[in-house]
Order: C-alpha cells, then sequence, then structure tokens
C-alpha cells in the first residue's frame, strides 16, 4: 500500500506539473501573439521615406529589433536594411531584407566604436552619404535611443550644409538628455520636426536611468530654430517605461508609427 500511495503521488505531480506547463504555454502563446495586436489597426501613410534607427551606448540590431520587427510586422513600415559603420568610418550593408520601396523602408545602423556618440556622430556623414548614393534614399525620419538620440542631434546640428544626403524631416529622441545651451543649434534643419519622447516609471520622474529633469531641456534647446518641437512622457510600470524596456514596448512602437507615418502629430 505504502508503494501505491507513492506511484500515486508521484502520478499526480506528473500530471500536476504537465498541466501548470500547458497553462504557462498556452498563456504565453496568447501573450506573444496578442503583444501588441492593436497596432494592426492603425492606417499608416506609406512612402519611400526611410526610418533610420540609432542605439545607444553598446546598442545593436537587437536594440532596435524589436521596434523594427514589430513595424514590419504589422505591415506599419518594412524592414529593409541593416548596416555596420567601422571604426575607419566604412560603411557597408550587413543585411538587406527587401529593395527600397514605397513601403516605409527601415534603416538600423550599428557602430564598431559604440561607446562614443561624438565620434559616432562624425562617422554619420558617410552613413546618409552612402544611403544617397547606394539606395538612392533622399529623405529620412530619424529616431535615436539614449546617446542614439544625441548622435542624431550632433549630426544634425554640425553638418548643416552637406551635399548628396538624405534629407532629414522627423527626428524622435527617445530617452535622451539634453544640456539646455549649445551655439551651434542654429543650425538645425529649419523644416526638422522634433519629438522628445521620455520615460517615467511609476510617476518617479525619470525612467531608471535618465531623469525627465534632464531631457525636458530639449524644448528650450530646439524651440525657435527648427518648424515644431513636441514633449511626449509616457507614464508606466517598470516594465512598460524603464530606459531599456522603452523600446521593447508595443505602445512606444504606436507612438512612433503615429509619428512618422500619420498626420496625428502634425501642427
Amino acid at each position: 500500500m505504502h508503494i501505491k500511495k507513492r506511484k500515486h503521488t508521484k502520478s499526480f505531480i506528473a500530471l500536476f506539473v504537465v498541466i501548470v506547463v500547458a497553462i504557462f504555454a498556452g498563456g504565453g502563446y496568447y501573450y506573444w501573439n496578442n503583444h501588441g495586436s492593436f497596432l494592426g489597426k492603425l492606417d499608416v501613410n506609406q512612402s519611400k521615406t526611410a526610418t533610420v534607427f540609432i542605439p545607444g551606448l553598446g546598442g545593436n540590431n537587437i536594440t532596435t529589433g524589436y521596434m523594427v520587427d514589430t513595424l514590419n510586422r504589422y505591415h506599419l513600415a518594412t524592414k529593409t536594411l541593416q548596416l555596420y559603420v567601422k571604426k575607419d568610418g566604412t560603411v557597408k550593408t550587413t543585411k538587406q531584407f527587401h529593395k527600397i520601396g514605397a513601403d516605409n523602408p527601415t534603416v538600423q545602423i550599428v557602430f564598431q566604436e559604440n561607446h562614443r556618440p561624438y565620434f559616432q556622430s562624425t562617422q554619420m556623414p558617410k552613413v546618409m552619404h552612402y544611403l544617397y548614393t547606394k539606395y538612392n534614399i533622399r529623405s529620412v525620419n530619424m529616431i535615436g535611443h539614449s546617446s542614439g538620440g544625441n548622435i542624431i542631434y550632433y549630426y544634425l546640428a554640425h553638418y548643416p550644409n552637406l551635399k548628396e544626403v538624405p534629407t532629414v524631416n522627423k527626428f524622435i529622441s527617445l530617452a535622451t538628455n539634453y544640456a539646455p545651451n549649445d551655439p551651434d543649434v542654429k543650425n538645425l534643419p529649419k523644416n526638422l520636426q522634433i519629438m522628445n519622447l521620455v520615460g517615467d516609471m511609476n510617476h518617479s520622474g525619470t525612467d531608471g536611468e535618465v531623469t525627465m529633469k534632464s531631457e525636458i531641456p530639449m524644448k528650450g534647446l530646439v524651440t525657435g530654430h527648427v518648424k515644431n518641437y513636441k514633449l511626449y512622457v509616457y507614464h508606466g510600470n517598470s516594465s512598460q517605461a524603464q530606459h531599456t524596456m522603452l523600446h521593447e514596448n508595443p505602445s512606444i512602437v504606436k507612438i512612433i508609427a503615429e509619428y512618422f507615418f500619420t498626420d496625428k502629430f502634425d501642427n
């Protein structure tokens, strides 16, 4: 009898484990297949204007991958190019998924030297010239996460008169802090539109790494030098508004798509 009880106990435990695993597997399947499903209802404009994604310190294609893959999955944009910038400034295409078309193509940039934002910004003229000459890209939107936003800003402010580079229409600065003063801000494109997208985790005034207090000065910095500026504060918990989770959040992807590909935020 003692042996039979042990067998019954083991059978019960095994059955319980199977049930628990099935529940979690089913729940996980449901979650991942419905995570961001609301994006499927978003209607966007399609054009040849490419969207350039630049990660922050130590970032790579994985950093911007969720945003790009989600936009692609819901046909809001098309995953198109991945570029690699060597330390000497050489630019090469590591992957081309689709031809450049009128389908909101995306371009992911990865730098070999990825811990020096200002240095990386000095390599951007070659990156942009590469897009212009090799892929005939004439206009872009740009989004930079953390120091990726600084890279974009430095490029725009310090290289105002370049030839054979795409025009930058819109710029999303995601979780990036700025100094309140920069004499080169006057060089920003006059028709540039900027969204300063910041995270506020649990109404703490910070995304856990960058404070809103250090991000908001961008308004005073760029106002009067660009076409328009918008501050968007995203409030969420630690799985939504934390610094690195911002680029893994479907609600942030929705804001990106609406800003770049619809007229929702246009004045």
